[in-house]
């Protein structure tokens, strides 16, 4: 049976998906993008659909993390280090751009009236807190 896949990143278009994947795959980290060929039919999805979903097998979960922290300077050294989880206080976040607010006033008035929000995102427990 082969392994399950874990999610490690979401991104709102295929480039940047893209970008992350290739970066793994230079270490020799299997990944896979999911929802990429939809985002590309219609962009209009990605909020909808969670975005492009970056995924590895679950036995390279760890190492996936690990690169992606070394690559965004997250290193042992650096502030981002600090950032801990309100909830269940876990070092283990990532950033993304909440743009929920943006897209529904899109819809509703035809265009775009309150700004993308910067959150992160708890990789251990979900919790979604300001950055």
């Amino acid at each position: 049976m082969p392994e399950q896949l874990v999610t490690i990143g979401t991104y709102s278009t295929s480039f940047e998906a893209n970008l992350v994947k290739a970066e793994l795959e230079a270490f020799d980290v299997d990944a896979v993008l999911a929802d990429d060929n939809t985002v590309n039919a219609n962009w209009l999805w990605s909020n909808a659909i969670g975005g492009v979903k970056v995924r590895v097998p679950e036995s390279e979960r760890e190492e996936a993390r690990r690169i992606m922290r070394l690559e965004a300077g997250d290193g042992a050294d650096s502030p981002e280090s600090a950032i801990v989880c309100p909830v269940c206080g876990s070092q283990s976040s990532h950033y993304f751009l909440d743009k929920r607010g943006s897209f529904a006033t899109w819809l509703v008035l035809g265009l775009p009236i309150f700004p993308a929000v910067s959150k992160r995102v708890c990789d251990d427990c979900g919790a979604k807190w300001k950055a």
